[in-house]
């Protein structure tokens, strides 16, 4: 049952529509027209205006409230921390780049600038046999003749393919250009954390110290 109080205001509205009505009426049968009711026929027109397809006047297709819209919201901030977490971790995978690269470059004075005569490895490798020898030249140059027991990884692959070389053990690299073993050995130390060393002289060392090679 509609309580008292519904009843009431109800018919308070009913009589407050008739009066205006009346007042309405009045005025367009005098001619005048009141400010005050043209602008409250404004206010409700334009509220009728923004309530249609939207909330509190904003569209709501762009609305807060829109499901759509929360979850594009949603979307787009775990994108961004996504985004933001990928680039600590790239910058912090640089940092350590960067201290690997400085102890490289501090060391290697006191370490003959990582470079090994022929005799040295030779004398080395006789007594711990726990060396691998990376021939770094083009896979055309290692088939014309390579020391014996070398492993054949063309520089520019080096990066791909270091996993060819035998964990924990030490590295003798050589190319034609002692220069290009350097870059390979500096490589190694920074970005794989292996003991390498240029073979002083490649092929050309190699067989002036007596040693042959094999195809």
């Amino acid at each position: 049952m509609i309580s008292r109080s519904l009843l009431y205001r109800s018919m308070a509205l009913a009589c407050l529509v008739f009066l205006a009505s009346s007042i309405a009426a009045g005025q367009a049968n005098s001619g005048y027209v009141d400010p005050a009711i043209t602008e409250l026929k404004n206010q409700v027109m334009q509220s009728e205006t923004k309530h249609t397809g939207s909330y509190k006047g904003e569209p709501w297709a762009t609305s807060s409230l829109n499901d759509s819209n929360i979850k594009a919201a949603s979307a787009q901030a775990i994108s961004a921390a996504q985004i933001a977490a990928g680039q600590a971790s790239s910058q912090a995978s640089s940092s350590n780049y960067m201290v690997k690269t400085d102890s490289f470059l501090k060391a290697a004075s006191s370490n003959g600038y990582y470079v090994l005569s022929v005799a040295d490895f030779i004398a080395k490798s006789s007594s711990d046999a726990n060396w691998a020898i990376v021939d770094i030249r083009p896979t055309q140059l290692y088939s014309a003749g390579h020391i014996v027991g070398a492993i054949n990884i063309p520089l520019e692959n080096l990066i791909s393919q270091m996993g060819q070389i035998p964990a924990g053990k030490k590295v003798a690299v050589y190319c034609s250009a002692d220069t290009n073993a350097a870059i390979a050995v500096q490589t190694l130390r920074v970005f794989g954390d292996r003991e390498a060393f240029v073979l002083l002289g490649g092929v050309s060392g190699w067989q002036t110290a007596g040693m042959s090679l094999v195809q």
